[in-house]
């Protein structure tokens, strides 16, 4: 959103932060153009994201499923 600058800043053009974001963005897709990650990061990556799914999503419903099958005995 561009906002006008106080009195006294100077230049009375609107200042437009577009600019700056698609510079940054532009950067970020660079460097991720770039092979540049250590080795085995992609792996470790892959791996945390399995640990985090079935901590956060998988073991609730076999608590669920057990505390379930626990109750009917």
């Amino acid at each position: 959103m561009p906002v006008n600058p106080v009195s006294g800043a100077g230049d009375l053009s609107e200042i437009s932060g577009q600019a700056e974001f698609e510079g940054a963005l532009e950067s970020a897709r660079a460097a991720a153009a770039e092979d540049d990650l250590p080795e085995g990061f992609e792996d470790a990556m892959v791996e945390g994201m399995v640990v985090a799914g079935g901590q956060m999503i998988i073991m609730p419903r076999a608590n669920d499923i057990l505390g379930e099958a626990m109750s009917d005995e």
